[in-house]
């Protein structure tokens, strides 16, 4: 007994590579259409949340940083959302629980500190072309159509 045992145990760690080797099932395909959807939630907690940050930002220095890079981090986390929700084909499903997100977006847009952001576009121009460049981004956006240029 103790013989079978021992080889047991010699064996075991060679079958861990056997069981990584097989095939996702339709459960672990479900899982990451889960997990998608918490990827699109966390963006959108986050993009919040850096809004948030940018309004509320003691300087306008730290302000432009704060947009820039944003600005640079969000665009890539959106286009890997969107890859994975065209590997996915979830548009539809990721677009209709967008509705939330946006409110809460608009809201921290509206703002008493984003309202006061004008006042401080007037003192510092840097400010205001940095505000512009984020929000032409349309962030909010995961799936931005694009914009037609006026001839």
């Amino acid at each position: 007994m103790k013989r079978l045992f021992g080889l047991v145990l010699l064996l075991f760690p060679f079958t861990q590579p056997l069981l990584a080797q097989t095939k996702p099932s339709a459960p672990a395909q479900a899982a990451a259409a889960t997990s998608l959807q918490g990827r699109v939630n966390q963006y959108y907690t986050d993009l919040t949340q850096r809004l948030r940050e940018i309004y509320f930002a003691p300087s306008d220095g730290r302000a432009i940083a704060l947009l820039s890079t944003t600005l640079q981090e969000m665009s890539a986390r959106r286009k890997g959302l969107q890859t994975e929700m065209q590997q996915f084909s979830q548009n539809a499903t990721a677009a209709g629980k967008l509705a939330a997100w946006q409110k809460e977006v608009q809201a921290v847009h509206g703002s008493t500190s984003a309202a006061k952001f004008p006042e401080r576009f007037v003192r510092n121009p840097a400010l205001e072309s940095a505000y512009t460049r984020f929000m032409a981004a349309r962030l909010e956006e995961l799936n931005p159509k694009p914009v037609k240029s006026a001839q």
